[in-house]
């Protein structure tokens, strides 16, 4: 799938009614589809009922509440100043910097990236799914198949190692 195709199914899901994601969510005899429970149809508090705007109540407090939890995170673990205590004071900051921008751009850009794609190819994954962090791995399996799921559990298990 190109980004151009994941854009226009974007807006394609965005501009479903009740009746379609009732017939999208089928099992052949019955709909499991409960409005709330699946990312079908527009995006209630986001502008325009849009998936792909910056201009939600939702994304907002998110990111204030993600930004002072992680600034407290990282000014009261023992383990940050004892990392900057034992670097050389002259790469100390850059390592920091560096640091900062990588652990924002790899959650982000996976979040962002396997989120918009299940909900793209309308993957039957509920609220409760999403919610305890099953749609990378969902998306990966549906794009790649077995390899999917190995790439995924690799990359846990690298990042579960490395740190500490």
């Amino acid at each position: 799938y190109s980004t151009d195709s994941i854009y226009d199914m974007l807006q394609m899901v965005a501009s479903y009614n009740t009746d379609q994601c009732e017939a999208i969510f089928n099992d052949g005899t019955k709909t499991f589809f409960e409005k709330g429970s699946f990312s079908c149809g527009p995006v209630v508090d986001n502008e325009q009922g849009s998936y792909l705007t910056m201009m939600s109540s939702g994304g907002l407090k998110f990111g204030i509440i993600n930004i002072v939890g992680n600034f407290g995170t990282v000014f009261v673990d023992q383990s940050y100043w004892q990392s900057a205590i034992a670097a050389r004071p002259a790469s100390t900051h850059k390592g920091y910097l560096l640091g900062g921008l990588v652990w924002f751009t790899i959650p982000f850009a996976l979040a962002t990236s396997l989120g918009l794609a299940g909900v793209a190819l309308q993957l039957p994954l509920s609220v409760s799914e999403a919610g305890a962090g099953l749609v990378p791995p969902a998306v990966a399996t549906h794009l790649f198949g077995s390899g999917g799921a190995v790439m995924m559990a690799v990359m846990l298990f690298m990042a579960i190692t490395s740190t500490g």
